[in-house]
């Protein structure tokens, strides 16, 4: 008996204690429709572009390419009897000929050396490729990691045609 007494004092107080709990209330959203406005997620800004320190090779000429460094890009070109390194300062931002580009979410690579500057808009920049066109006569350049795993890309000319590249 004594048991049972104390089963049903324990049952009791449960009762009690959960009268005692105020109720949960879930805000209705039509309440506050500026709290819950729909975010439109395809117009994000993309932000500024960042060069990873590596070596890159030009995508036609496996013999150039690129060596970004902390302060400065080398844009080289190796052979058995040549060897050329060019040094150039650069700067990565999103501002060309005084405009400022960052609402498009454009990134451009400024080359400069001695008074002089070659200017590149960032198209793609990626661990696989990074691809520039140069603002000079809008031609693409490409660059892939020389360390990257794997073999080099299929190299096609220009004038290949669509029945080509499906082969």
């Amino acid at each position: 008996m004594n048991y049972t007494s104390l089963i049903a004092s324990f049952i009791l107080i449960g009762l009690l204690a959960s009268c005692n709990e105020k109720p949960v209330v879930i805000d209705d959203p039509r309440n506050h429709p500026e709290l819950y406005k729909k975010v439109d997620t395809t117009a994000r800004v993309k932000g500024m572009e960042v060069l990873k320190q590596d070596v890159y090779l030009n995508d036609l000429d496996p013999n150039a390419g690129m060596a970004i460094e902390k302060d400065q890009i080398n844009l080289f070109y190796r052979s058995e009897e040549d060897s050329i390194d060019d040094y150039y300062d650069y700067v990565v931002n999103q501002t060309y000929q005084g405009k400022d580009y960052a609402d498009q979410g454009i990134s451009y690579l400024h080359l400069i050396r001695d008074g002089d500057s070659l200017h590149y808009e960032i198209i793609a920049n990626n661990r696989n490729v990074l691809r520039f066109k140069y603002l000079g006569d809008d031609s693409i350049h490409e660059f892939f990691p020389a360390k990257k795993p794997g073999k080099m890309p299929i190299i096609l000319p220009n004038d290949t045609t669509d029945e080509e590249l499906e082969n």
